[in-house]
Protein backbone atom coordinates (compact mmCIF):
# COMPACT_ATOMS: atom_id res chain seq x y z
CA UNK A 1 0.00 0.00 0.00
CA UNK A 2 1.21 3.54 -0.75
CA UNK A 3 2.62 5.54 2.11
CA UNK A 4 1.32 8.90 3.31
CA UNK A 5 -2.17 8.42 1.90
CA UNK A 6 -3.51 9.20 5.39
CA UNK A 7 -1.75 12.54 5.67
CA UNK A 8 0.96 13.50 8.17
CA UNK A 9 1.01 11.70 11.53
CA UNK A 10 0.24 13.60 14.73
CA UNK A 11 1.28 10.95 17.28
CA UNK A 12 3.37 7.77 17.34
CA UNK A 13 3.53 4.72 19.60
CA UNK A 14 6.62 2.59 20.06
CA UNK A 15 7.18 -0.87 21.59
CA UNK A 16 6.18 -1.69 25.16
CA UNK A 17 9.43 -1.73 27.16
CA UNK A 18 8.23 -3.95 30.04
CA UNK A 19 6.94 -6.56 27.61
CA UNK A 20 10.22 -6.39 25.68
CA UNK A 21 12.21 -7.01 28.88
CA UNK A 22 9.93 -9.91 29.78
CA UNK A 23 10.45 -11.44 26.32
CA UNK A 24 14.21 -11.08 26.66
CA UNK A 25 14.17 -12.68 30.12
CA UNK A 26 11.96 -15.61 29.13
CA UNK A 27 13.76 -16.15 25.84
CA UNK A 28 17.16 -15.97 27.49
CA UNK A 29 16.16 -18.42 30.22
CA UNK A 30 14.74 -21.05 27.87
CA UNK A 31 17.64 -20.67 25.44
CA UNK A 32 20.15 -21.07 28.30
CA UNK A 33 18.39 -24.20 29.55
CA UNK A 34 18.29 -25.66 26.03
CA UNK A 35 21.99 -24.86 25.58
CA UNK A 36 22.88 -26.52 28.89
CA UNK A 37 20.98 -29.67 27.89
CA UNK A 38 22.64 -29.73 24.48
CA UNK A 39 26.09 -29.37 26.05
CA UNK A 40 25.32 -32.24 28.40
CA UNK A 41 23.78 -34.63 25.87
CA UNK A 42 25.84 -33.76 22.76
CA UNK A 43 22.99 -34.99 20.55
CA UNK A 44 21.86 -33.42 17.27
CA UNK A 45 18.23 -33.26 18.43
CA UNK A 46 19.19 -31.30 21.55
CA UNK A 47 21.25 -28.83 19.51
CA UNK A 48 18.41 -28.50 16.98
CA UNK A 49 16.02 -27.68 19.83
CA UNK A 50 18.43 -25.04 21.15
CA UNK A 51 18.79 -23.35 17.76
CA UNK A 52 15.04 -23.40 17.15
CA UNK A 53 14.36 -21.80 20.54
CA UNK A 54 17.13 -19.22 20.19
CA UNK A 55 16.18 -18.18 16.65
CA UNK A 56 12.44 -18.24 17.44
CA UNK A 57 12.75 -16.05 20.53
CA UNK A 58 15.21 -13.80 18.71
CA UNK A 59 12.77 -13.16 15.86
CA UNK A 60 9.96 -12.58 18.34
CA UNK A 61 12.01 -9.95 20.19
CA UNK A 62 13.11 -8.27 16.94
CA UNK A 63 9.47 -8.21 15.78
CA UNK A 64 8.44 -6.54 19.04
CA UNK A 65 11.18 -3.86 18.93
CA UNK A 66 10.63 -3.14 15.23
CA UNK A 67 6.90 -2.47 15.55
CA UNK A 68 5.71 1.14 15.53
CA UNK A 69 2.32 2.77 14.98
CA UNK A 70 1.34 6.28 13.87
CA UNK A 71 -1.96 8.13 14.23
CA UNK A 72 -3.26 10.28 11.36
CA UNK A 73 -6.41 12.32 10.97
CA UNK A 74 -7.74 9.73 8.51
CA UNK A 75 -6.55 6.52 10.19
CA UNK A 76 -3.55 4.62 11.49
CA UNK A 77 -0.37 3.33 9.88
CA UNK A 78 1.94 0.74 11.37
CA UNK A 79 5.29 -0.83 10.58
CA UNK A 80 6.14 -4.49 11.07
CA UNK A 81 8.74 -6.91 9.82
CA UNK A 82 6.74 -7.40 6.61
CA UNK A 83 6.43 -3.72 5.76
CA UNK A 84 4.23 -0.74 6.47
CA UNK A 85 0.43 -0.80 6.32
CA UNK A 86 -2.45 1.63 6.66
CA UNK A 87 -6.01 1.41 7.98
CA UNK A 88 -8.61 4.16 7.51
CA UNK A 89 -10.86 4.94 10.47
CA UNK A 90 -13.92 4.18 8.34
CA UNK A 91 -12.61 0.65 7.67
CA UNK A 92 -12.39 -0.36 11.35
CA UNK A 93 -15.35 -2.59 12.14
CA UNK A 94 -14.73 -4.11 15.58
CA UNK A 95 -12.62 -2.89 18.51
CA UNK A 96 -11.79 -5.04 21.53
CA UNK A 97 -10.21 -3.21 24.47
CA UNK A 98 -9.72 -4.06 28.13
CA UNK A 99 -7.23 -3.99 30.99
CA UNK A 100 -5.98 -6.70 33.29
CA UNK A 101 -3.61 -6.83 36.27
CA UNK A 102 -0.79 -9.34 36.70
CA UNK A 103 0.17 -10.52 40.17
CA UNK A 104 2.83 -13.02 41.24
CA UNK A 105 2.44 -14.22 44.82
CA UNK A 106 0.55 -11.02 45.77
CA UNK A 107 3.23 -8.88 44.09
CA UNK A 108 1.63 -6.54 41.54
CA UNK A 109 3.56 -6.45 38.27
CA UNK A 110 1.34 -3.76 36.78
CA UNK A 111 -1.69 -3.16 34.60
CA UNK A 112 -1.60 -4.33 31.02
CA UNK A 113 -4.00 -3.79 28.13
CA UNK A 114 -5.49 -5.83 25.31
CA UNK A 115 -6.38 -3.93 22.15
CA UNK A 116 -7.45 -5.70 18.97
CA UNK A 117 -8.80 -4.20 15.77
CA UNK A 118 -10.74 -5.98 13.03
CA UNK A 119 -11.41 -4.22 9.75
CA UNK A 120 -14.30 -4.64 7.33
CA UNK A 121 -11.85 -6.32 4.94
CA UNK A 122 -10.92 -8.95 7.56
CA UNK A 123 -7.55 -7.56 8.66
CA UNK A 124 -6.76 -8.35 12.30
CA UNK A 125 -4.32 -6.25 14.32
CA UNK A 126 -3.38 -7.04 17.92
CA UNK A 127 -1.79 -4.05 19.68
CA UNK A 128 -2.29 -4.19 23.44
CA UNK A 129 0.90 -5.87 24.60
CA UNK A 130 2.97 -4.57 21.70
CA UNK A 131 2.85 -0.79 22.14
CA UNK A 132 3.66 1.62 24.93
CA UNK A 133 0.72 3.68 26.25
CA UNK A 134 -1.91 1.30 24.88
CA UNK A 135 -4.63 3.03 26.93
CA UNK A 136 -3.95 6.38 25.24
CA UNK A 137 -3.91 4.65 21.85
CA UNK A 138 -7.25 2.95 22.55
CA UNK A 139 -8.79 6.28 23.57
CA UNK A 140 -7.68 7.85 20.29
CA UNK A 141 -9.01 4.93 18.24
CA UNK A 142 -12.35 5.10 20.05
CA UNK A 143 -12.54 8.88 19.65
CA UNK A 144 -11.98 8.79 15.89
CA UNK A 145 -14.25 5.80 15.19
CA UNK A 146 -17.18 6.80 17.43
CA UNK A 147 -19.00 9.24 15.06
CA UNK A 148 -19.34 6.80 12.14
CA UNK A 149 -19.98 3.72 14.28
CA UNK A 150 -22.56 5.55 16.38
CA UNK A 151 -24.35 6.90 13.32
CA UNK A 152 -24.77 3.42 11.88
CA UNK A 153 -25.71 1.88 15.25
CA UNK A 154 -28.36 4.52 15.89
CA UNK A 155 -29.90 3.92 12.47
CA UNK A 156 -30.02 0.14 13.00
CA UNK A 157 -31.25 0.45 16.60
CA UNK A 158 -34.11 2.76 15.70
CA UNK A 159 -35.12 0.38 12.89
CA UNK A 160 -35.39 -2.57 15.26
CA UNK A 161 -32.13 -4.33 14.38
CA UNK A 162 -30.43 -6.22 17.20
CA UNK A 163 -26.95 -4.79 17.68
CA UNK A 164 -24.12 -7.25 18.31
CA UNK A 165 -21.46 -6.17 20.82
CA UNK A 166 -19.89 -9.57 21.32
CA UNK A 167 -20.90 -10.89 24.75
CA UNK A 168 -23.71 -8.27 24.87
CA UNK A 169 -26.50 -7.58 22.37
CA UNK A 170 -29.12 -4.85 22.56
CA UNK A 171 -32.43 -4.36 20.77
CA UNK A 172 -34.90 -1.47 20.88
CA UNK A 173 -37.81 -3.86 21.40
CA UNK A 174 -36.34 -6.71 23.44
CA UNK A 175 -33.78 -4.98 25.65
CA UNK A 176 -30.36 -6.34 26.58
CA UNK A 177 -29.00 -9.86 26.16
CA UNK A 178 -25.71 -11.07 27.62
CA UNK A 179 -23.87 -14.34 27.20
CA UNK A 180 -23.39 -16.70 30.12
CA UNK A 181 -21.67 -20.07 30.40
CA UNK A 182 -24.87 -21.95 29.56
CA UNK A 183 -26.42 -19.57 27.03
CA UNK A 184 -27.90 -16.12 26.71
CA UNK A 185 -29.82 -14.21 29.40
CA UNK A 186 -32.41 -11.56 28.51
CA UNK A 187 -32.96 -8.31 30.42
CA UNK A 188 -35.93 -6.16 29.37
CA UNK A 189 -35.27 -2.43 29.35
CA UNK A 190 -37.47 -1.88 32.39
CA UNK A 191 -35.42 -4.46 34.30
CA UNK A 192 -32.07 -2.78 33.61
CA UNK A 193 -31.61 -0.10 36.27
CA UNK A 194 -27.85 0.44 36.31
CA UNK A 195 -24.86 -0.08 34.07
CA UNK A 196 -21.19 0.78 34.21
CA UNK A 197 -18.23 0.67 31.86
CA UNK A 198 -14.62 0.64 33.05
CA UNK A 199 -11.30 -0.36 31.50
CA UNK A 200 -11.68 -3.90 32.80
CA UNK A 201 -15.43 -4.62 33.14
CA UNK A 202 -18.88 -3.90 31.80
CA UNK A 203 -21.49 -4.05 34.60
CA UNK A 204 -25.21 -4.60 34.18
CA UNK A 205 -27.53 -4.37 37.18
CA UNK A 206 -31.21 -4.55 38.05
CA UNK A 207 -32.93 -3.75 41.35
CA UNK A 208 -35.96 -6.04 41.00
CA UNK A 209 -34.08 -9.30 40.45
CA UNK A 210 -31.10 -8.21 42.54
CA UNK A 211 -28.63 -9.30 39.89
CA UNK A 212 -25.23 -7.91 39.03
CA UNK A 213 -23.47 -9.00 35.84
CA UNK A 214 -19.76 -8.40 35.28
CA UNK A 215 -18.36 -9.03 31.81
CA UNK A 216 -14.71 -8.57 30.86
CA UNK A 217 -14.44 -5.39 28.80
CA UNK A 218 -12.19 -7.00 26.18
CA UNK A 219 -14.97 -9.51 25.43
CA UNK A 220 -17.33 -6.67 24.49
CA UNK A 221 -17.05 -5.27 20.96
CA UNK A 222 -17.01 -1.49 20.43
CA UNK A 223 -17.66 -0.81 24.10
CA UNK A 224 -17.49 2.95 23.49
CA UNK A 225 -20.51 2.72 21.17
CA UNK A 226 -22.40 0.49 23.62
CA UNK A 227 -21.77 2.93 26.47
CA UNK A 228 -23.10 5.83 24.40
CA UNK A 229 -26.26 3.94 23.41
CA UNK A 230 -26.99 2.78 26.99
CA UNK A 231 -26.47 6.34 28.18
CA UNK A 232 -28.96 7.70 25.67
CA UNK A 233 -31.51 5.06 26.68
CA UNK A 234 -31.06 5.92 30.36
CA UNK A 235 -31.43 9.65 29.63
CA UNK A 236 -34.54 8.81 27.56
CA UNK A 237 -33.02 10.23 24.39
CA UNK A 238 -33.69 6.91 22.63
CA UNK A 239 -37.14 5.35 22.46
CA UNK A 240 -37.25 1.71 23.54
CA UNK A 241 -39.97 -0.91 23.80
CA UNK A 242 -42.55 -2.10 21.31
Amino acid sequence: MERHTLGPPFESFGPHVRVALALLAVGGLFSFLAYSVAEEIHGWSAWAMFYVLAVGFGLFVVRHFFFRLWLHESGISYRGLLGRHEIHWRDIDRIYFGSYDIHVHYLALGTFYRLRLLTKQGTKLSLGERVHAAKALAEQVQKHTLPEMLRKSLHDFENGVELDFGKICISRKKGVRYQRWFGWQDIPWEGLTTYGVSESLVNLGGAEKLFQVNIAADKVVNVHVLEELLGRVQRKKLRVGA
